[in-house]
């Protein structure tokens, strides 16, 4: 009997560095992940057509590609989004700024997908006629926001700024038309193509300002089982996308016509 315990006992210790290697490494590739895409950010993410659309989505959509990895959007407004990828309901969501604020609650890519900035835009009649504003000039001032978006960390750890807060960017520009806020902040590229969508607001608004340039980001869940193995090749599917040119094709497409192909 003793010689049974000591050799259990011994082939125990022998499969224990087995075991913990195998506990440490994933249970098999990742074949495919459900990542949640923004449903109304255009051009960047948004529902067209009862799908996801726009430059992140083919950024993700080839960086999954080049890993193997089939990658399905669920569309949802940005804020659910992100809750549902904090809680572990989605293994990832974009597009989102990288600040102190939510650093804890995500995992993050070791790159930004590209990097942007937000305008500030002001009705067409605004006196203002000075340099061009930056966040320290927005203190004391009413500024439409979306709720739930991110806007740098300047922007967003300052508790001067007056906000007015909205579901959507198209809101915060009518909330401008209307008086109720004198700014708002939206990148060039969504603006243009709100106007777009809307011909009636050509010419309502001017810019007056910039805030400074952030990396946008796919963020990636703490709690989601896949989300790891889905940060990992998304990290490499980026590097690869970058260093032979097709994430600069999509960005520049993108860019350039506002509506993709």
């Amino acid at each position: 009997m003793k010689l049974l315990r000591r050799r259990d006992l011994l082939l125990s210790h022998a499969l224990a560095p087995l075991a913990a290697t195998a506990a440490a490494q994933p249970a098999g590739r990742l074949a495919r992940v459900t990542i949640g895409a923004e449903n109304d950010w255009f051009p960047y993410s948004g529902e067209r057509d009862g799908r996801a659309q726009g430059m992140t989505v083919e950024l993700v959509t080839a960086a999954f590609a080049a890993m193997g990895v089939e990658v399905k959007f669920e569309l949802l407004p940005y804020a659910r989004c992100m809750a549902q990828t904090r809680n572990g309901m989605l293994a990832g969501c974009f597009n989102t700024t990288r600040t102190a604020l939510i650093e804890n609650d995500y995992l993050w890519p070791a790159k930004p997908m590209f990097n942007e900035r937000f305008l500030i835009y002001a009705r067409a009649d605004d006196p203002h006629t000075g340099p061009p504003l930056q966040v320290r000039d927005l203190e004391g001032q009413q500024v439409a926001v979306t709720r739930g978006y991110e806007y740098g960390s300047e922007f967003d750890a300052n508790p001067r700024v007056l906000r007015v807060v909205t579901s959507h960017d198209e809101n915060n520009f009518q909330v401008v038309l209307r008086g109720r806020a004198r700014y708002t902040l939206a990148p060039e590229a969504n603006t243009r193509a709100l106007l777009v969508r809307r011909p009636e607001m050509v010419g309502q608004f001017k810019v007056v300002g910039a805030l400074s340039y952030f990396g946008i980001y796919t963020t990636f869940s703490r709690q989601h089982p896949d989300a790891r193995a889905a940060l990992a090749a998304f990290d490499e599917g980026m590097r690869v996308i970058n260093a032979n040119g097709v994430a600069r094709a999509i960005q520049e497409r993108w860019r350039q016509g506002g509506t993709g192909r």
